[in-house]
């Protein structure tokens, strides 16, 4: 019989012993399969009294993918520094002859959330409360010892213990799912409750967290998950769910701000979820032994379940009789002399003056520290204004000389550029949209993007095939008064890079696709303005963001349907996720690999998301009519338009809206520029 790893995985049988010669484990009961392998309940025979533990036996196939076997050493170390009571203990990593690889964890009795959920829900309000409470407590927790969210958070990572209730498991694992995700046939069942930006996994914080854990908590409120695992992140945006009937109004908006697309919407962590859901109530509305106080501060409630998983119950100091009740059934109560009393007052007396000694000491250190605090705070500011004020002097040196290497090119070429800028800038409406091309000058080497000059004129704006969202009605007129001109091509790397350079600053990550005539990517909204704003100063002419409605304007192209081309999608017309083009689904394209659009423009239906000027508006009930942008003071979100590599074709029409926050940025999302022609 072969002793190869695969061998010994498919044979694992009650009373198999695994691990090295110095310490063995034997096996007992198989308790479930496992996204990584199998889980079995065992014995730790190389420890005095054979303790029962938790073996998760890693599939053989899974590691001969170095990434998975270095990530799932990596989850192992991690685990060690998460001492909690509800994460669930990781005692060490073993191997066993042949090559064959296990985890060792403290004893799960093997009942899951997800089973819990399954079979109706049968805790108590207070159960169910306790239960919330420490599954939060243990996302939070996990994150300040590892200050990386757990990312992967699902009802099936989340075992509940006859005694001790709570015990989640899996930190720090999102890397193994991804080096295995190729041997995968269905999703991971975590892909149910992952945040929309978790499809962009390299920006995640801990909101990803409090999204996913408020996916959980609407299973359990209603029985039933908020999104399947085949759903996407446009599901994830788009989806209204239903108002579980166990939450009022009040809770349901909670819960909803925690499912929001806008991490600046959810809660901090999911403690403070907890407490917005369930507010704490006064001394005198809460029923005496609801909950007890674990040795970590938390106000929790042990969910306990018996060995067959067919019952729960809570572990209280319910169970324990009270004083009054050993009255009523006749107890006697020792008879406590006089001087016993007084002595036991004058101890009292003693101590709580001692300890209010010591609080007054100690407030009045307090008072000290907050004071030199309050100091170093003061110095810390005028260090800050000083600073501010150096890079201020920089860069006004900076800018200086530029303009003296500016002056150095010749007057000739400054002339001839004026001559056939103010031919193109006359104010007349270009004969063929979108034949009209050029490009400003930077420097003697370098240029700014290709720009086509687009009339002015009327178009309708917004779902006219009726197959959009809300947020793409009312249909409305737009009258665009004047020419302008657009970006030919989305801005790219090169581009960018150059931008960056002069200004120092960080150059966005490329995926390690390539740079050069990619489209950059990774770039905030504040970004494409900063790019446009060196433009605007390199050139002398006043590039921007193009409106929301000259956007559609030119994707439209003097189009009604569905499409530039037509109602219909065509392959290799655009990079999307079904659009028939070898980097679908996968990366961004070189710009301009697909055809113009009636005006010259490209790649105006997917390849990149792109940034537009306008604040975010829910429907164009308000919406203006004059081709302007839409703005009001506190901006959170501004409006992308054309979809992506990564979205399915409805979101790449040009009518197609959505919404993101300013700072933030994703290998999806870059933009192109606007310039006014007065």
């Amino acid at each position: 019989m072969s002793d190869s790893p695969e061998t010994i995985y498919d044979a694992l049988q009650e009373g198999t012993l695994l691990g090295p010669e110095h310490h063995r484990f034997k096996l007992i009961k198989h308790n479930s399969p496992h996204p990584f392998g199998q889980l079995w309940q065992a014995e730790d025979v190389g420890v005095a009294g054979s303790p029962l533990v938790t073996l998760l036996i890693l599939n053989p196939n899974f590691l001969k993918q170095n990434s998975f076997a270095e990530n799932i050493k990596k989850h192992a170390a991690l685990s060690k520094q998460l001492q909690n009571k509800h994460i669930a203990e990781c005692y060490g990593f073993f191997s066993h002859k042949g090559g064959l690889l296990f985890l060792s964890y403290e004893k799960l009795d093997g009942l899951t959330l997800a089973a819990l959920i399954k079979k109706g829900n049968s805790l108590q309000p207070n159960q169910q409360l306790g239960l919330i409470r420490q599954v939060a407590y243990a996302i939070d927790m996990g994150f300040q010892k590892l200050r990386k969210p757990h990312a992967c958070l699902d009802s099936e990572t989340i075992f509940i213990n006859r005694k001790g209730g709570v015990k989640l498991t899996l930190f720090a694992v999102r890397e193994c799912y991804e080096a295995i995700a190729a041997f995968s046939k269905e999703p991971f069942h975590y892909q149910q409750y992952q945040s929309p930006e978790a499809f962009h996994p390299s920006q995640l914080s801990r909101k990803t967290d409090v999204y996913s854990y408020a996916c959980i908590l609407y299973e359990l409120f209603t029985g039933k998950p908020a999104f399947k695992s085949t759903e996407g992140e446009a599901d994830r945006v788009r989806k209204q769910l239903d108002q579980p009937s166990g939450l009022d109004n009040e809770q349901w908006e909670v819960l909803q701000k925690a499912l929001s697309t806008d991490l600046e919407e959810r809660p901090p962590n999911c403690t403070e979820l907890v407490k917005a859901l369930f507010p704490p109530q006064t001394e005198d509305e809460t029923a005496p032994a609801e909950s007890e106080s674990t040795e970590d501060g938390e106000a929790t409630t042990d969910a306990s379940v018996n060995d067959d998983t067919e019952s729960e119950e809570l572990t209280s100091e319910e169970s324990k009789p009270s004083l009054k009740d050993k009255l009523k059934v006749g107890l006697k109560l020792p008879k406590i002399p006089k001087t016993a009393i007084y002595t036991i007052a004058g101890s009292v007396l003693f101590i709580s003056g001692y300890l209010l000694g010591w609080f007054i000491s100690d407030f009045m250190n307090f008072k000290e520290k907050d004071f030199q605090a309050l100091q170093i705070k003061k110095q810390q500011e005028a260090l800050q204004q000083m600073y501010d004020s150096l890079q201020a002097q920089q860069e006004l040196h900076n800018n200086q000389e530029k303009e003296l290497r500016s002056l150095t090119i010749s007057k000739a070429v400054l002339e001839h550029d004026l001559e056939a800028a103010l031919k193109k800038l006359n104010n007349q409406e270009p004969d063929e949209p979108g034949q009209q091309l050029f490009k400003d000058q930077i420097s003697d080497t370098l240029y700014g993007p290709d720009m086509v000059v687009l009339p002015s004129g009327n178009f309708r704006m917004g779902d006219q095939a009726g197959i959009g969202d809300d947020n793409e009605k009312p249909v409305h007129v737009v009258t665009i008064k004047k020419p302008f001109a657009l970006s030919r091509f989305e801005v790219t790397f090169a581009e960018y890079d150059a931008f960056a350079k002069a200004t120092r600053r960080a150059l966005p990550d490329d995926g390690g696709w390539g740079r050069g005539n990619r489209p950059v990517i990774n770039v905030t909204w504040r970004d494409a303005v900063a790019y446009t704003r060196w433009l605007s100063g390199e050139t002398g002419q006043p590039y921007r963001l193009p409106t929301e409605a000259e956007w559609e304007y030119a994707a439209r192209a003097g189009s009604l349907t569905t499409y530039w081309w037509g109602n219909e999608l065509k392959e290799n017309m655009a990079a999307c996720a079904g659009c028939g083009s070898q980097w679908d689904g996968q990366q961004t394209a070189p710009v301009g690999s697909f055809p113009a659009n009636e005006w010259g423009l490209h790649d105006m239906t997917g390849n990149v998301d792109e940034w537009v000027a306008d604040c975010y508006l829910e429907n164009y009930a308000s919406a203006p009519i004059d081709g302007s942008a839409y703005q009001e003071r506190a901006c959170k979100n501004r409006v992308m338009r054309g979809g992506s590599w990564f979205e399915i074709e409805r979101l790449i029409r040009p009518a197609s809206r959505y919404r993101h926050p300013i700072d933030s940025k994703r290998n999806s999302w870059g933009f192109r520029v606007a310039l006014d022609l007065d």
